[in-house]
C-alpha cells in the first residue's frame, strides 16, 4: 500500500475509533509501530487534533474537532457546492458563519484555474437575491444549539407587549424572507409559539433543574404541515391555528405567488382567480391583517370573524393617521 493511500485510510479509521494506540494500528495495518508513528505525526501536521494519553490504558483520542478525510468532486459538483453557499452571502446572520466563509476559501483555493474562471463568470450572472436585513441575530447559534440538545433557554424576548424574560425550548430555527425565525414550547405561556430571532436580546442555557419537553418526534419541518396532519405527540392539539380563508381577484392572485409561503394554499380557478385557505399562528394575526391590507381590494378575506375584525381594526388606525372620515 502506498504511503498516500495509507494516510487517507488511516486518517479515516482514526476519525472512526476516536481512541487508539499505536500498537492497534500497527496491526490493522501491518506496518511497524514506527510507521504508524510517523504517520500520526503527518496527520498531526495537516490539523487532525490528536490527544496523548499516558499510562497503562494510555493511546491516542481525537478531539472533537476533526479533520475529514479529502473528498473527490466532479467539476460540476464543485460548482453546485459552491453556488449552494453563495446563495446564502445575502443573509446577514448564518449559523456557524464563519466556519462557513474559511470552508468556501479553502474549497475555492483547490480548485483548478479552469474551474475557478468557470465559477467566477458564473457569479457575474447568477445571484441567489434575499433582502439583506440589518438587525444582529447574535443568539442564532445559540437557539440551533438547545434545538440540537434538546435544553430550555432563558431568554430576554422583545414582543409587540414589550420585552420580557421567560424560558423557551426550541424546535429548531428556520429563515424566511431574509429574517430567521425559531418555533419553540414557551413555559411562560405553555403552549408553542413563534419566535424572530433577531428579537431575542439576550440568551442562556437554562438551569439544569428547568422542565423539558420531549421533542424528539417532532422535527421542525412538521411545524409547516396542518395541525390534523402532523404525527401524533408532536403537540399538534397545544398549536392551535387560526384558518384564514380568502377570495382573490386575478391580480391577487398574480401577487400572492410572489410570497414563497402561499404557494400550496392558493387555489385558482379556471378564469386566473382563486381562493386562500391559509393556517397562521395566533400571534402573527396583526402581521397578516396588515398584510392583507397592502392587497387592497384584490384579496376579501371572509373568515374567521375576529380575523376580519382585527383587519377592520388596521384599517380604521389607518383612516384616523390620514385623517380620513367614514
Amino acid at each position: 500500500m502506498s504511503k498516500s493511500k495509507r494516510l487517507l485510510e488511516l486518517m479515516i479509521a482514526v476519525n472512526k475509533k476516536r481512541k487508539f494506540t499505536v500498537r492497534e494500528l500497527a496491526e490493522e495495518f501491518q506496518v511497524s509501530s514506527r510507521t504508524i508513528m510517523r504517520d500520526l505525526q503527518v496527520l498531526d501536521d495537516l490539523g487532525l487534533p490528536l490527544y496523548a494519553e499516558y499510562g497503562p490504558h494510555g493511546g491516542y483520542r481525537v478531539l472533537n474537532e476533526r479533520l475529514l478525510p479529502p473528498i473527490m468532486f466532479s467539476e460540476q459538483e464543485a460548482v453546485a457546492m459552491f453556488f449552494a453557499y453563495q446563495s446564502l452571502q445575502h443573509y446577514g446572520a448564518l449559523p456557524f458563519s464563519e466556519e462557513a466563509v474559511t470552508a468556501l476559501s479553502k474549497f475555492y483555493y483547490y480548485l483548478p484555474d479552469d474551474t475557478k474562471q468557470k465559477i467566477d463568470k458564473m457569479k457575474r450572472r447568477v445571484i441567489f437575491w434575499t433582502p439583506k436585513r440589518q438587525a444582529p441575530v447574535p443568539y442564532l447559534q445559540l437557539l440551533l444549539d438547545a434545538a440540537l440538545q434538546q435544553r430550555p433557554l432563558r431568554i430576554h424576548y422583545d414582543s409587540r407587549d414589550g420585552a420580557k424574560e421567560r424560558s423557551i425550548q426550541p424546535i429548531g430555527v428556520y429563515s424566511h424572507n431574509g429574517y430567521w425565525y425559531c418555533p419553540a414550547y414557551c413555559f411562560l405561556k405553555s403552549k408553542y409559539l413563534l419566535f424572530r430571532a433577531d428579537r431575542v436580546l439576550s440568551a442562556v442555557w437554562a438551569g439544569e433543574d428547568h422542565p423539558t419537553v420531549d421533542l424528539q418526534d417532532f422535527p421542525i419541518n412538521q411545524w409547516f404541515m396542518p395541525p390534523d396532519e402532523r404525527r401524533e405527540g408532536t403537540a399538534s392539539g397545544s398549536m392551535s391555528k387560526l384558518k384564514i380563508e380568502a377570495k382573490l381577484t386575478v391580480n391577487g392572485v398574480r401577487r400572492c405567488r410572489w410570497e414563497s409561503w402561499f404557494q400550496q394554499e392558493l387555489q385558482v380557478d379556471e378564469n386566473g382567480e382563486g381562493r386562500l385557505q391559509l393556517l397562521i399562528e395566533p400571534n402573527e394575526a396583526d402581521y397578516f391583517a396588515r398584510y392583507f391590507l397592502t392587497l387592497g381590494a384584490d384579496v376579501v378575506v371572509e373568515r374567521p370573524a375576529e380575523f376580519v375584525h382585527l383587519i377592520r381594526q388596521a384599517l380604521s388606525e389607518l383612516m384616523r393617521v390620514y385623517n380620513v372620515k367614514d
